[in-house]
């Protein structure tokens, strides 16, 4: 992984918090449906971060190759997936294991990473 890109998710932790709301999402709709195709629809809430941020969030993590996009159709819209970069960013932003064992999701909402 590029050290560049990694320290850029460790300064914005918003961008691993929604990284992380599709980690989530996308593990919860394999393991509900066998004929996911791997695909998320675009998240509209992520923790705390205003929902203002979302886009400007996403044309980031895409830029620096952690998340990727799909245009599903007319109807279907925007779908996203983490590249396997975006992955091993997740991992590597979180610094120590007490702090990953403070991490909870919930629904659609990542409080906090991983």
């Amino acid at each position: 992984m590029d050290e560049f890109e990694l320290e850029q998710l460790r300064r914005n932790p918003d961008w691993a918090t929604l990284l992380n709301v599709y980690l989530r999402l996308h593990q919860q709709e394999r393991n509900q449906s066998k004929d996911f195709d791997g695909w998320t629809p675009r998240v509209h809430e992520a923790g705390d971060i205003p929902a203002t941020e979302l886009s400007g969030i996403h044309g980031k993590l895409i830029a620096f190759g952690f998340l990727k996009f799909d245009l599903a159709g007319r109807d279907g819209g925007i779908r996203y997936q983490l590249t396997p970069l975006g992955r091993q960013g997740i991992n590597a932003s979180i610094p120590d294991e007490e702090e990953a064992t403070e991490l909870v999701f919930t629904g659609k909402e990542e409080v906090v990473g991983s």
